[in-house]
């Protein structure tokens, strides 16, 4: 991350990454996508509520169970620096989801977030915040917490829709005022508002203490966008977290990032605790596949 990119960063709360993504990484991805789609109104982790009585409390369906190129965007080498000066060495995935933007979409703008991480008792998104969204730089040093990396699938033109944030507003003292957080159309958006356009295969890093938001779509087809977001360590946005042993061929440094949250991070010293959980809900789910069969 060179000084360009960290200045622009800390002036606006966001970044845009090109070509973060190779052409045959973003076909790849976009076919796992349509190969799964299907009528599902969910896609990723990015979960707080129970679809059915069946989901599992530990860790929730993710987009890693597709494999391939979704498992290399843990830790994708074009991204990764950025996660590292953003967050710090140890930071880990907190969730992931895809959004799905279209002319039938019927989405309005919903700015969200700013001032300083907390979007304030009338956040359209929620009114809650638990210290996870915050924003500074001291010492040389950025501190972030919850950081989403946007890796966009087709090409968004100006005009068109997306991503959309008040630049500077992470660093912002006081709440976003209420007639700017809903806008219906592209018409009554504020001017302050930055609307980013992007190609296939880029990436937008940002904070989440940025209001920001999504531009109602007026392109042609669809924006598919893929969001990886990650914390420091000891932050949590997320209830549910991932479980390493529910993707194959997870690196080391790639289970390193799943790990849930604490002070300690990847340690040695705490990852016989992790592993004890792990190996408690193989056999859980052993237990439970030995006994289905007998039931009813």
């Amino acid at each position: 991350m060179n000084h360009h990119e960290k200045y622009l960063f800390d002036l606006r709360g966001y970044l845009v990454v090109r070509n973060a993504l190779t052409p045959a990484q973003v076909q790849d991805l976009a076919e796992r996508l349509e190969a799964h789609r299907g009528n599902s109104k969910h896609l990723g982790s990015d979960r707080t509520v129970f679809s059915s009585p069946d989901d599992p409390a530990w860790a929730s369906p993710s987009m890693l169970e597709w494999g391939g190129p979704y498992i290399d965007l843990i830790d994708l080498p074009t991204i990764t620096p950025y996660l590292e000066t953003l967050l710090g060495v140890g930071y880990r995935l907190d969730h992931d989801y895809i959004k799905i933007d279209s002319e039938n979409s019927n989405r309005k703008l919903y700015l969200h977030g700013g001032g300083q991480g907390a979007g304030g008792k009338t956040d359209l998104v929620g009114p809650t915040d638990g210290g996870q969204c915050y924003y500074r730089y001291s010492n040389g040093r950025f501190f972030n917490g919850l950081v989403a990396v946007a890796f966009e699938l087709d090409t968004v033109q100006p005009g068109t829709g997306g991503f959309a944030c008040i630049p500077g507003s992470h660093k912002a003292n006081l709440e976003l005022p209420s007639d700017w957080k809903l806008s219906h159309t592209q018409d009554d958006i504020p001017e302050c508002v930055d609307r980013v356009s992007v190609s296939a295969g880029d990436a937008i890093i940002f904070t989440e203490a940025c209001a920001h938001g999504t531009v109602p779509w007026r392109g042609a087809g669809e924006r598919r966008t893929i969001f990886y977001k990650y914390c420091p360590h000891a932050v949590a946005w997320s209830p549910c977290y991932y479980n390493g042993d529910n993707y194959p061929n997870l690196t080391e440094h790639q289970r390193a990032i799943l790990m849930p949250p604490s002070a300690f991070g990847p340690a040695e010293s705490t990852r016989h605790i992790w592993e004890k959980a792990q190996a408690e809900q193989a056999e859980l789910k052993r237990l439970r596949s030995a006994r289905a069969p007998n039931q009813g």
